[in-house]
């Protein structure tokens, strides 16, 4: 989410407060502060609540909790994926709390991942102190960790047409994370997919992002021949629906692959019928990208 600078008065008097837009907020009660860090690119706050459980902020916005992450990255990697049925060679950028890391994992087809994460100390502290949401995923040998701008990783030519799956795992484009959201961007994440391959991104809650929102549908209608938005809902990324977009060349993730089994599949969001509601967009939203 949003990079706007941790102030001490986030956590003042025992709260957290995250000022992401102006005129709206969200407040919620510290039961203790795990980690509190200054990296090299931005204030890091992990705390304990009593809602959420334990919850990891980047420059006074929440990034992802213990208890809610589940809409947010169990739809950004099972919805591609089932929807392929044969993703080997996976690109997660960002992802450094491991949550989505994880989830792809439970597919036995992954043979690689790649996590581009351009702040070393968030995948230092998700490894120590988030393992309830992780689960150890950032220490697996199907994962390569990548400490880099992923916006330089994709732009050489060392992984033309390589990957199955990117999974664009961003903040929202402030500061370093604007790279993540410029024409460019879109241009090499085409050039990094395969023939067949899919590219997922978080792309914000419509309701207060929609001008985020229709700038990726914009870029993706130049560089893909399929393209389309997804939606799911986290509690704690306040403001109704996040949309999650989707392109490719060859794959329609709107449909189930045939051949994909599902069964053994333990998710607590995730599923054949939420897969399939989740494309069917309300008419504010079809309005706001036309």
């Amino acid at each position: 989410m949003v990079n706007n600078g941790l102030k001490e008065n986030n956590i003042r008097m025992k709260f957290f407060t995250e000022d992401l837009y102006s005129e709206y907020n969200q407040k919620l009660k510290i039961k203790s502060i795990i980690a509190k860090k200054r990296s090299q690119f931005q204030n890091i706050l992990i705390f304990n609540s009593k809602v959420f459980g334990k919850v990891l902020t980047l420059d006074g916005v929440i990034q992802i909790t213990e208890r809610d992450h589940y809409g947010y990255s169990e739809m950004l990697s099972h919805v591609p994926i089932v929807a392929h049925n044969f993703i080997k060679k996976v690109l997660i950028i960002g992802g450094g709390d491991g949550a989505i890391a994880h989830e792809v994992l439970k597919h036995k087809s992954i043979k690689e991942i790649i996590l581009c994460e351009i702040d070393k100390e968030v995948i230092n502290l998700s490894k120590k102190y988030l393992t309830n949401i992780n689960f150890n995923s950032l220490e697996n040998s199907k994962v390569k960790i990548i400490i880099q701008d992923a916006s330089e990783l994709i732009s050489n030519n060392n992984f033309k047409n390589y990957f199955d799956l990117v999974i664009v795992d961003r903040p929202d484009p402030i500061g370093p994370g604007k790279k993540l959201f410029q024409k460019k961007f879109y241009k090499n994440i085409n050039n990094i997919i395969s023939d067949k391959g899919v590219a997922v991104f978080q792309t914000g809650i419509p309701f207060f992002q929609k001008n985020e929102l229709q700038n990726t549908v914009s870029f993706l209608k130049l560089f893909f021949q399929l393209y389309g938005i997804y939606l799911t809902v986290v509690p704690s990324y306040a403001g109704g629906f996040m949309a999650l977009t989707w392109a490719s060349n060859k794959i329609d993730i709107s449909q189930i692959n045939k051949k994909s089994n599902t069964t053994k599949l333990k998710t607590l969001y995730y599923s054949t019928k939420i897969h399939n509601s989740a494309f069917i967009l309300p008419t504010w939203l079809i309005n706001t990208i036309k």
